[in-house]
C-alpha cells in the first residue's frame, strides 16, 4: 500500500475548515431538501466572482434552485453534461423554469482555442498530447473557442435548451446576463419580438 502524499496547504486549510464546521454542527443551518423549492435551475458561468454575487442578485436561498455553473454559461453539446443536468432537473425534480445567466466582463468572451491550447502546454500538457487529441477528434481544439458577443452567446444557449429533442415544450426557458459588478440582470432578446421564453 502506498503512502498518500501529504496535501497542499490550500487542501488542508479546506479540511481543517471542514472538520470544525462539522464539529460545531454549522450544517444545520444548511438543511434543504433535494429538489428545487421555486422550481428552477440557472445555467451560469463557473467565474467565481458570481459564488454569492448570483444567489445574492437573484433572492435565491439554500434549496431554491438547481444552480449549474460552466465557463462562459455555454452550452456547447446538446448531448453533454449541461444538457444532462438539465434534463434530470427537469424530469427528476420538477424543474419548470430555466435561466441561462451569462455575465459581463467573462473571460471566455473572445478566448480562443489556439491561445488556449498554448496555455495548457506551458501548464504541462505535452504538445504531442495535445497534437494527438486535436488530431483525434476535431472537436477537441473547437470546443475550447469562446464567443464574440455575449448575448448572441445567450441567444444560443437558451435555444440549443428550448429545441432540444428532449426536453419538454412546457418548460419555459429565459436568457439574461448579469452586471458583474452591479447585480444588475438584463433580459436579452432576439433580434426582434419578445424576451426568450419557450
Amino acid at each position: 500500500m502506498t503512502q498518500q502524499q501529504p496535501y497542499p496547504p490550500v487542501i488542508e486549510g479546506v479540511l481543517e475548515h471542514n472538520r470544525a464546521f462539522v464539529a460545531r454542527g454549522d450544517w444545520r443551518d444548511h438543511a434543504a431538501p433535494g429538489r428545487p423549492a421555486k422550481q428552477l435551475a440557472v445555467v451560469t458561468c463557473m467565474d467565481t466572482r458570481l459564488t454569492r454575487l448570483l444567489p445574492d442578485a437573484l433572492g435565491l436561498q439554500n434549496g431554491d434552485a438547481k444552480i449549474i455553473k460552466v465557463a462562459g454559461a455555454t452550452i456547447v453539446e446538446p448531448y453533454g453534461e449541461v444538457m444532462r443536468s438539465l434534463l434530470v432537473a427537469v424530469a427528476e425534480l420538477g424543474v419548470t423554469d430555466i435561466m441561462v445567466v451569462s455575465h459581463t466582463n467573462c473571460g471566455t468572451c473572445d478566448m480562443e482555442a489556439t491561445h488556449m491550447l498554448g496555455e495548457l502546454e506551458r501548464a504541462g500538457v505535452p504538445r504531442e498530447r495535445i497534437e494527438a487529441a486535436t488530431g483525434q477528434d476535431s472537436r477537441a481544439a473547437r470546443f475550447l473557442d469562446g464567443f464574440s458577443s455575449l448575448e448572441d452567446e445567450v441567444r444560443a444557449s437558451v435555444s440549443k435548451i428550448r429545441k432540444h429533442p428532449l426536453m419538454p415544450e412546457s418548460v419555459r426557458v429565459w436568457g439574461f446576463t448579469i452586471d458583474i459588478e452591479t447585480g444588475e440582470l438584463t433580459a436579452v432578446t432576439p433580434a426582434a419580438g419578445p424576451a426568450l421564453e419557450h
